[in-house]
């Protein structure tokens, strides 16, 4: 199975044996211009953090340094983003420059070769929910990513807990194109007839690859945002007094399903698939992300949008 990969984190250190033993007190970051973006917090680097605790979190689960996670055969393992899920009590918008953001996480494995992590975390009595589903992954020869499992050492210490959690549920039947039941993400991700809108992207190099050169999984979020407020303004779907989509709205909810890579120098193809206008005020949109090359699907996104006064 090709799917869509978490990296190193670019702050990740060897893990000692004290942080081995016992997972670190919330992480505390003072909000400044690097953590936000034209709408607020900025989600691309929210989703960035939570991979980093995540990450950190199964290397203490593990007992072993980043680098010595590895298949029986020594080959390098990374964990690799199978779906997400953000809830937020407040949109993003209302983080400001100079709060504190607190966050941790709780991470468990839910199969022999996949982790679910939940990261909770709070702006003052605000608070942002991310869950977190991968699984473990090796280079292929082509570049590609497969499942892999861990060595027999490491196997031994990583026990599923309980039974599969409900995102690992919808993950399995988005990947299969099958109904989904779920009141968010649900009845189906790809609604009858055709697109509302569609456009190529081609990803950046300099910001949406990682250092492995594989589409970084916080980038798929953020393309979708990216094509959807070319086409709300292309389509004309956004109410009159809008300026600007990025800055009139704000997300709320977030799920993303990830299914396969993009190859550095190819082109995706955007579907804006879904735009649906909720009694509540906010707008649900759901969009679809191909490989133009052949239109395989890579990933589909719903998120719902609550209308915020523009930031000036």
């Amino acid at each position: 199975m090709s799917v869509s990969f978490l990296p190193l984190p670019e702050t990740a250190i060897p893990v000692s044996a004290a942080t081995r033993a016992e997972a670190p007190s919330p992480r505390r970051i003072r909000i400044g211009m690097p953590h936000m973006d034209a709408g607020g917090l900025s989600e691309n680097w929210l989703l960035r953090h939570c991979g980093d605790l995540h990450w950190e979190a199964i290397t203490r689960r593990l007992g072993v340094a980043i680098d010595e996670i590895r298949a029986e055969g020594q080959q390098r393992l990374y964990p690799t983003v199978i779906a997400l899920r953000g809830r937020y009590s407040s949109p993003l918008s209302t983080v400001r420059e100079d709060d504190v953001l607190c966050a941790s996480v709780e991470l468990v494995p839910c199969g022999s070769a996949c982790a679910h992590g939940r990261v909770a975390a709070s702006v003052g009595d605000r608070r942002f929910s991310i869950e977190l589903l991968t699984t473990f992954a090796q280079r292929q020869e082509d570049g590609a990513l497969r499942m892999a499992l861990p060595a027999a050492r490491l196997a031994s210490r990583w026990t599923p807990m309980g039974p599969p959690p409900p995102l690992a549920q919808l993950a399995k039947a988005a990947r299969r194109g099958e109904p989904l039941p779920d009141a968010f993400s649900g009845p189906r991700l790809q609604p009858a007839g055709a697109p509302l809108g569609e456009t190529t992207y081609e990803p950046s190099p300099y910001a949406d690859y990682n250092g492995a050169g594989l589409l970084y999984f916080a980038s798929y979020a953020t393309i979708a945002d990216t094509v959807e407020r070319r086409l709300v303004r292309r389509l004309r779907l956004a109410p009159a007094n809008i300026t600007d989509w990025a800055t009139a709205t704000s997300p709320v909810r977030r799920d993303v399903f990830f299914y396969r890579n993009l190859p550095l120098g190819e082109t995706l193809l955007v579907e804006l698939l879904a735009f649906e206008r909720e009694h509540s005020g906010s707008v649900k949109t759901r969009v679809r992300l191909r490989r133009e090359q052949d239109g395989t699907a890579i990933a589909d996104v719903v998120t719902r949008r609550a209308f915020v006064s523009e930031r000036t």
